[in-house]
């Protein structure tokens, strides 16, 4: 059985970044990466308003600005809206100057901001294309996945279920022991495990094939399971034990290392890994720095941004 293992990265602190980066950049990156350089022969001009040519290119960074709030996914009628709002935006912009409805100092910071967003945002894809390489890629692979997968076996299991439909019903409950005692007896004076549960474990999808429970980990099983399943000898079976849904006897047949994913089947997980752990590092550094100085009251000091020196 292959099983995705959770990242773990050799320091907590560390994977705690980096799943936090990966949630911090979705939002900061958006949907699509920006693109800042456009060939010449792509970027053709759609429309002149009042003598201001609209590009392509225009068309692509207001897609990127606004284009997930559309609710068209048709490529021909949201090209259309994202044109007409360019030109209403255009066509607004200059009513706005001729009226003198200006405010330059507020204009002037959304331009800076945006401005410092851009740069932003393109050094963060490019420092995460570059981080991801074959050996990088290998390499976290290696260490995360394989390192991991020898670390936690997997178990080939046979059980027999004795449902309790009503967790409150304690006829019921008993009824489900009782019946669970009973294989377990059976097995115990020399009956075949296979034939047993065969006979009466109430799991439909393992009773044909003798209680086979195929290969499992830990984390597909539930803790009260998984403590006795992992407790066995090859071969050896366990008493009769209860859980939230009902009664259990595993027999272990065999263990192994668990198998990990091939590589080629999470390559682009591994490589978004990869880019994502960069750009938080080159996040983490650039703040350690910077000489940030907070001239506010934070309303919560716990969580204050963290201070440059």
């Amino acid at each position: 059985m292959n099983v995705v293992p959770a990242f773990r990265m050799s320091k907590p602190s560390v994977a705690a970044r980096v799943g936090a980066a990966a949630l911090w950049l979705s939002v900061l990156l958006g949907a699509a990466a920006p693109a800042f350089s456009q060939g010449a022969s792509a970027d053709g001009i759609v429309a002149i308003v009042n003598g201001t040519q609209v590009r392509e290119s225009d068309i692509k960074l207001v897609d990127e600005v606004v284009g997930r709030n559309l609710p068209t996914q048709d490529k021909a009628d949201r090209r259309e809206a994202l044109l007409r709002m360019l030109i209403d935006t255009i066509i607004l912009s200059q009513v706005a100057n001729e009226r003198k409805i200006v405010d330059q100092a507020d204009i002037d910071r959304r331009i800076a901001f945006a401005r410092n967003q851009g740069l932003m945002n393109h050094l963060l894809v490019v420092v995460g294309q570059q981080a991801v390489t074959e050996t990088s890629i290998r390499e976290t692979y290696d260490e995360l996945v394989v390192k991991a997968a020898k670390n936690e076996p997997e178990l080939h299991l046979r059980h027999l279920f004795f449902i309790i439909k009503d967790p409150k019903d304690d006829a019921a409950a008993k009824e489900a022991e009782e019946s669970a005692r009973a294989a377990a007896k059976r097995i115990k004076s020399g009956e075949d495990f296979a034939a047993v549960a065969s006979d009466v474990s109430e799991d439909p999808a393992t009773k044909a094939r003798g209680g086979d429970f195929d290969w499992r980990t830990r984390p597909e099983m539930g803790k009260e399971y998984a403590d006795v399943a992992f407790a066995l000898k090859n071969g050896e079976v366990s008493a009769p034990f209860r859980t939230a849904v009902g009664w259990h006897i595993i027999k272990l047949e065999e263990q192994r290392p668990r198998k990990p994913m091939p590589l080629d089947k999470m390559k682009d997980r591994i490589a978004a890994l990869v880019a994502a752990k960069a750009q938080f590092e080159l996040v983490d550094k650039a703040r350690e720095t910077a000489k940030i100085e907070r001239l506010d009251t934070p309303a919560d000091p716990a969580r204050e941004a963290p201070k440059g020196n």
